[in-house]
């Protein structure tokens, strides 16, 4: 008893004398799923230190607790795990790991420094720092596509992703003409195409009429400064030149002007240029990126690579944005509203007050916001389709 008194009262003081910031507003998903946790995370010496079991329990990996020695030893994939509260090493198969932060044992849970467990695990661990989210990837699931880790849009109309190399498995990659679409999912929006490209799946006529489609989120939209005014486009995934897919539903997303022109079509361009000088196959995959129950789509990423000489040829991995400089997008319903006068380039602004654990957003003068805490309250000055298209909501009492 005296040991064991010793020992936790050794890791307290550790953790006392830590630089400790509470870190409530970090997230931590494990193969794309949300980790719930019921203490929350902290950071230590500049580390995330999350509850340790839970982290175990959503790798999948077998954990045991020595409550004498404050002591976990955790299995998982032939990786044997053992890390003590106050330990400033970690074991791994035996072999000692350094931590720059020990665990230690807050509110009766063991805290751990998320990116030393992980990566011990094998797993790929990213940090998106505007998101505040750690996206954890299992081994068996690196070199998959996160949407979360996509850098904000500043500028340009798509971005590298993966150093440029697509995600294709060896597996996919064929020499065999072939097109693939998802179905429709509940909300009506389209999921990947895949496809292997050639002159084979090219059309010989011209297009036709696509206008009876109306993918999620289409909302009819007119901005003077737009190039031919309207905000939207049906945007194939797959091109028609590359596809002669023409009113495909499950081909067309909600786009806009610029995504569709200035992102999508020089790629498309360059893999129809490819395949119309070599006559070789390219491997070719458009994901469009809804998040949550959004009916249009954040943007798409676009893979390439030509088959026949494994990528020399033709080779991309991008992410084109689903925005239009000067009009901020509700992309939870396609509605949306000029912020930029583009006469003198001025924002049209005006000022909320945030509730940022919430997700809502008040006038200054709303008594919904008398209770609301310091630590979740944030003046902005900015366009109200803008925030929603943060992801935040009007309060229900001032509806602003």
């Amino acid at each position: 008893m005296i040991k064991r008194k010793l020992a936790l009262a050794l890791v307290l003081a550790a953790a006392a004398a830590a630089p400790v910031s509470a870190a409530e507003d970090i997230a931590v998903f494990v193969d794309g799923a949300r980790v719930e946790f019921d203490v929350e995370p902290v950071i230590i010496n500049d580390r995330t230190m999350v509850p340790m079991r839970r982290i175990f329990e959503a790798l999948g990996a077998e954990v045991s607790w020595d409550e004498d020695t404050h002591t976990a030893v955790s299995a998982f994939g032939g990786i044997n795990i053992s890390i003590s509260a106050g330990d400033p090493v970690m074991y791994r198969n035996g072999g000692a790991i350094a931590l720059d932060s020990p665990a230690v044992i807050i509110d009766g849970r063991t805290l751990v420094p998320v990116r030393a467990l992980s990566e011990a695990f094998g797993c790929e661990v990213n940090w998106n720092s505007s998101a505040r989210t750690v996206f954890i990837v299992s081994e068996e699931n690196t070199g998959q596509f996160i949407p979360e880790l996509v850098p904000e849009y500043s500028g340009s109309a798509y971005t590298v992703m993966n150093d440029n190399i697509p995600y294709f498995n060896s597996d996919e990659i064929t020499q065999i003409s072939f097109e693939s679409y998802s179905e429709l999912d509940s909300l009506g929006r389209c999921g990947t195409a895949f496809a292997s490209l050639s002159s084979d799946t090219m059309p010989s006529e011209k297009r036709g009429e696509i206008g009876m489609i109306k993918p999620s989120g289409w909302v009819t939209a007119k901005y003077d400064f737009v190039d031919g005014k309207y905000l939207y486009n049906r945007c194939h995934l797959i091109g028609y030149q590359l596809s002669a897919e023409n009113a495909n539903e499950r081909n067309l997303i909600t786009g806009t002007r610029y995504m569709n022109v200035e992102g999508m079509l020089p790629f498309e361009n360059m893999t129809a240029e490819y395949i119309e000088e070599t006559g070789g196959h390219v491997m070719y995959r458009v994901t469009p990126d809804f998040r949550g129950s959004e009916l249009v789509a954040r943007g798409v990423l676009m893979e390439a690579l030509s088959a026949e000489d494994g990528g020399e040829g033709l080779c991309f991995n991008v992410y084109c944005y689903n925005v239009q400089p000067g009009v901020a997008i509700n992309y939870i319903d396609g509605s949306s509203e000029a912020v930029t006068d583009v006469n003198t380039d001025t924002v049209i602004e005006a000022v909320y007050v945030l509730n940022t654990r919430s997700k809502k957003f008040h006038y200054p003068d709303c008594p919904g916001i008398s209770n609301m805490s310091d630590k979740n309250r944030q003046e902005y000055s900015g366009s109200r389709a803008a925030l929603i298209a943060q992801g935040y909501s009007p309060c229900g009492i001032c509806d602003p």
